[in-house]
């Protein structure tokens, strides 16, 4: 085994690694706080968005798997992702947020996978929306090596991004700040690994 599938199989174990922080967070917290904006009350549940955010799984594993084993960004992105999670992770040990649910009367099929989400995710670790950053970030990285996804990637991405708030998993400023957290970690890693990305 030579250097760089050394260095890429160690970018590969951090990022599982730092994974595991988000489930451990993920729980009750006496003092959970709500951040929300007066337009979060407006926006109604709308379970056919449980869709792409499933696909959310799937879209970074891919995104992760191609990345770091298959391109020469493979120090790049594995830094922009343990940054980014690292920064998510300090935020919710030192100031737990949750959305509160509400409840699901629908029997058809959607409304089930809403059910099925809720509950394999707890309602907490909701700023910053760590769904919004890490699919912008994932974006961020394909429309570099593939500019002509930039507006299909980007249609499935934003579709990610209102299912977070149409679901009832984030709020707005979830959302807001998970995307300045993407630019933020893309940003980190383009200094630490001297590249010129954007």
């Amino acid at each position: 085994m030579n250097k760089e599938m050394t260095v890429r199989i160690i970018c590969s174990a951090l990022l599982i690694a730092v994974f595991l922080l988000y489930p451990w967070l993920n729980k009750r917290a006496a003092n959970a706080h709500i951040i929300k904006l007066w337009i979060d009350d407006w926006i109604p549940l709308v379970p056919i968005f449980s869709i792409p955010y499933i696909l959310y799984i799937p879209f970074l594993a891919i995104t992760l798997g191609y990345f770091v084993f298959f391109t020469e960004l493979y120090q790049a992105i594995s830094i922009s992702f343990i940054f980014c999670i690292g920064v998510a992770s300090i935020i919710y040990f030192f100031y737990q947020t949750t959305v509160p649910r509400p409840e699901i009367t629908g029997t058809d099929v959607f409304s089930k996978m809403v059910l099925y989400i809720y509950s394999k995710d707890h309602p907490y670790n909701c700023f910053p929306s760590l769904h919004t950053a890490l699919s912008v970030l994932s974006f961020l990285y394909w429309i570099q090596v593939f500019p002509n996804l930039k507006w299909s990637m980007g249609a499935f991405v934003l579709s990610i991004l209102i299912s977070t708030v149409t679901l009832k998993q984030h709020y707005i400023p979830d959302v807001i700040s998970g995307i300045l957290l993407a630019i933020a970690s893309l940003y980190v890693a383009n200094f630490i690994v001297g590249s010129r990305m954007f």
